[in-house]
Formats: C-alpha cells, sequence, structure tokens
C-alpha cells in the first residue's frame, strides 16, 4: 500500500492493519472498531447516570454488536419477531428488551408472549385490541407524537399519538386488561434541538398528572433515541450526547424523581462512529469534463445510508497529493441512481485506489441490498 503523510494510522488501524485486512477479505470491507464501541456505549452511560440503556437494534443489526453490546450491559430495543429472535438467540434475557415498535405482526405479538417479551409499546386504539388478545398479560408504553423541530427525519410523522388522546389511550389499555406502565417519545433522528426533547417532557408531565387522577401511575420514561453522532461536547457548541444528558438528567430527576425508570433507546450515537467502510476504486471514466470513479459499494449497499437516513459522509485517500478536483462517486450497479456524491472534492485516483469512509455505522449496512447480485460487504470487528 503507497504510504503517505496523512497519519501513522487511519481512523485507528495502521497501514500494516490494512494491508491484512484488505489481504484476507478483499472490499468493500465494512469495519466495527469495538473499542470504540464500547467507548461510545460507556460515555453515554456516563452522560446519562440513572437511564437504562436499549441499543435501538435497527440502526445497525449485526452480530458482533449485539454481542458487545451485551457483554457491557446494554439492553436492546427490537422492532419484530426477527429481532427479537436474534437477540435471544445470544442467551440474553427477554427482560433485557423492549418491542419498541407501535405497529406489530400478531405473530410478532405471539413470539414476544411466548418467549417473555412482556414491555412493548403502541400508540393507537387498535393496537391495544390487538396486544389483549394475543398478549393480556402484557405490559404497555404508550408512544405520544412530539415536536421534531430541526430533526433530519421526522419521526412522530408516523408514529405516536396526540397528547390529547393519551389518557383515553391509557385508559382503554387499562380497561383491555393491559398494564400501562409509562409513556415513550422519540424526537426525530438527529436531534440537535435539545428544546424537543424539553417540549416532549412537558407533555409527559402533563399526562403523568392525568393518568394518576384515574388511578393509573405510570413508572416508566423512555425518551427514545435520535441522540446525535457527535459523543462528546466540543468547543464550536455542535449539540452532542454529552451536551443533551447535561440538561435532560436533571430535568427527569426534578419532575420524575429515582422512582421512575428511566429508559433510552440509542442507535446512531453507539454505532455511528463505530463504524469504517473501505470500499475500492473498480472504474473510472471521464465524463462531461468531470473524473467519475465507480466504486464496489454504492446507493444500494453501505451507501443506503445517503436516501434512507439522509446522511451525509466524507470520503479519503490514501493519496499523498495536495491538489484535489470535484469528481463524482459512483456505485457499481447498472442504476443511474447510483450515484454516492457528486461534486465531492478527491485526489486523482487510479484503478484499485482505496476510498475510507468513516462515521458509518449506523442505517447503512443494516438497509444494504444485494440488488444486481452485488453481496453486501463483508463486516468484521476489530
Amino acid at each position: 500500500m503507497e504510504r503517505n503523510n496523512l497519519s501513522t494510522n487511519v481512523f485507528g488501524l495502521n497501514y500494516d492493519q490494512i494491508d491484512y485486512l484488505i489481504e484476507q477479505h478483499d472490499t468493500p470491507l465494512f469495519i466495527i472498531i469495538r473499542n470504540k464501541l464500547i467507548d461510545n456505549y460507556q460515555a453515554f452511560q456516563s452522560f446519562f447516570p440513572g437511564v437504562e440503556i436499549y441499543y435501538a437494534l435497527k440502526a445497525n443489526p449485526h452480530p458482533s454488536i449485539i454481542q458487545v453490546l451485551s457483554e457491557i450491559g446494554s439492553s436492546f430495543d427490537v422492532a419484530s419477531l426477527q429481532e427479537i429472535q436474534l437477540v435471544l438467540s445470544f442467551g440474553i434475557s427477554p427482560q433485557r428488551l423492549i418491542f419498541a415498535n407501535t405497529i406489530k405482526r400478531k405473530k410478532g405479538i405471539q413470539f414476544a408472549k411466548e418467549n417473555g417479551v412482556s414491555r412493548m409499546t403502541y400508540d393507537n386504539f387498535d393496537e391495544i385490541g390487538k396486544i389483549a388478545r394475543v398478549f393480556p398479560e402484557a405490559s404497555v408504553i404508550l408512544r405520544i407524537k412530539t415536536p421534531s423541530v430541526g430533526s433530519r427525519i421526522n419521526l412522530s410523522y408516523k408514529f405516536g399519538a396526540e397528547p390529547q388522546e393519551a389518557l383515553d389511550l391509557l385508559l382503554q389499555a387499562k380497561d383491555a386488561g393491559l398494564n400501562p406502565i409509562g409513556i415513550s417519545f422519540h424526537v426525530g433522528s438527529p436531534c440537535n434541538n435539545v428544546e424537543n426533547y424539553i417540549a416532549s417532557l412537558k407533555l409527559v408531565i402533563k399526562i403523568f398528572e392525568q393518568a394518576a387522577t384515574k388511578g393509573i401511575h405510570l413508572t416508566t420514561i423512555d425518551i427514545g433515541g435520535g441522540f446525535p453522532l457527535q459523543v462528546y461536547q466540543t468547543q464550536n457548541d455542535e449539540v452532542s450526547v454529552e451536551s443533551i444528558g447535561k440538561i435532560l438528567t436533571p430535568l427527569l430527576l426534578k419532575y420524575f424523581g429515582k422512582e421512575c425508570t428511566f429508559v433510552a433507546e440509542p442507535g446512531r450515537s453507539l454505532v455511528g462512529s463505530a463504524g469504517l467502510l473501505i470500499s475500492k476504486v473498480i472504474g473510472r471514466a471521464k465524463r462531461s469534463g468531470k473524473n467519475w470513479y465507480y466504486l464496489d459499494d454504492g446507493y444500494y449497499g453501505t451507501f443506503s445510508a445517503i436516501p434512507f437516513d439522509k446522511s451525509v459522509f466524507e470520503f479519503y485517500t490514501l493519496k499523498d497529493d495536495d491538489e484535489k478536483y470535484p469528481c463524482v462517486l459512483a456505485g457499481p450497479t447498472c442504476d443511474s441512481i447510483d450515484v454516492i456524491a457528486d461534486g465531492v472534492m478527491m485526489p486523482e485516483m487510479e484503478l484499485d485506489d482505496l476510498v475510507f469512509v468513516p462515521n458509518i455505522g449506523a442505517y447503512s449496512w443494516a438497509s444494504a441490498t444485494t440488488f444486481n447480485g452485488f453481496d453486501k460487504p463483508k463486516v468484521i470487528l476489530v
């Protein structure tokens, strides 16, 4: 591999390691950096003391991530029968799972019942009847619609009951024989506006008070996910997990006290920066005066994060060139939509040059397909 003055290592890997990994596994190669994953988890714990972490499996369900997180104490937010099955296959207690999908298939609820996953979310009246018929002993958490101002993905567009319907939904769940235990919300993903959390907590306070007057004593607050990729606070005032924790943790204790169970469902903030993609230039062309580089991973693969998660990535090479030129990076499929980046500044590259993409651990490999017969990138843990 050509050496340069970029650094003595690339995102925690030295050149010899990269040579070895490419020789052993080829590209595209999706690398999960174990130490970074653990550091992100432990940082989240320290910034949200007293809050139970339920990793949002949808962010990246690779078995190696489940294994590492389960070993350090994480619980899991699951959304389907298949995700429940996957997590339980590691010997993880069903009490460490929340079935956090407000719209569930009956066979998913049945599987949860048979395997002891007793906590699940809902946000509508039909779901109450569905759960009650299949799993009347279930403990249910009502998800409400909350502000998502400034968030890239507005998850309250599809999920969450109107706050003014909350009391009726709690009462009907109780009347159906279910055990309503709490309220959940999601402020959008990623959320860079702390005011969304504050406004959501105000709604939860009101619902807790209303429920208490009707004899329903709620004990769980699930603040959802949507936490940013940036974990540690920086000097540029960028919103981070740390800065959100400094504001939210005191509010949780102030308004709800230690008798409540607090739950968070981080995904991106745990695995995002723990993922590194290494792709290879497999083709070149000059089109309309611009360099096009075709990579062995694309829009239908790991870069599915671009259409689905609206992600924006940075691209690096090992070229020791100061001069960079606007170019197009495209994927390997025969679909013209398979364009990863247009106008990105890169040095001139040759066939077989490597392209490194950091911070790609979340909502990328999870949604990759095998369109055109191209396999999903191999995943390794280092």
